[in-house]
């Protein structure tokens, strides 16, 4: 019997990516986000020039089963595009929604980060922004101008941006959505967004 060919494996396919079995577990602070990590269906291909992994990534935080008294845990799930990126000017840098939970992402990000606020009251209503103390408030202030905050804003569904310089093996960046889509337009939105946010920060 032959397997179930996962949700995105059409796009991912129409799209010039192909299957792989690569781990991407801790490359970003949202890839090492959980107690435990499970690095789903994964492809292989590009967005624009640069080499890119599509995959469907789920990370894991303690949970308490009731009934049986035991301990188990409850798994959040992320559709997204990581690429290997010259990151050197961005130590660490979070987008997320302002739903999830400051506490989850902070205890996880390394060393001295900080949250910001940028020059829209919306944008930090709805969301998050968590950036290195290595990053000068100049550099910040040049990124999140007014085009790109409404440009964030008008997106559907939300970003999640996350990137990190690793000095021994160079950069990653991450653009994710939260949960799992079979939806084209959704992967279309991905795909885009990542687009223009490597065209933005000048990776």
């Amino acid at each position: 019997m032959s397997e179930i060919a996962p949700d995105v494996d059409g796009w991912a396919r129409a799209h010039g990516f192909q299957p792989s079995n690569e781990e991407i577990g801790g490359a970003t602070p949202l890839l090492r986000l959980g107690f435990l990590d499970v690095t789903d269906d994964v492809y292989r291909g590009a967005v624009g020039d640069h080499a890119a992994l599509l995959a469907e990534f789920s990370v894991g935080s303690p949970s308490v089963s009731e009934g049986f008294g035991g301990a188990g845990a409850d798994f959040s799930i992320f559709t997204l595009l990581l690429i290997g990126v010259d990151a050197h000017l961005w130590p660490r840098l979070t987008v997320h929604p302002a739903a999830f939970s400051d506490h989850d992402w902070m205890r996880r990000l390394f060393h001295k980060d900080h949250k910001i606020h940028t020059v829209s009251p919306e944008m930090d209503s709805r969301f998050r922004v968590i950036a290195s103390d290595a990053i000068p408030a100049e550099q910040l202030k040049k990124l999140f101008t007014p085009e790109l905050e409404t440009w964030w804003l008008a997106q559907k569904p939300e970003p999640i941006l996350d990137i990190e310089h690793h000095p021994n093996h160079g950069g990653y960046l991450t653009v994710a959505h939260p949960g799992l889509t079979d939806d084209d337009r959704d992967l279309d939105s991905l795909y885009a967004q990542t687009s223009h946010l490597l065209d933005v920060m000048a990776l």
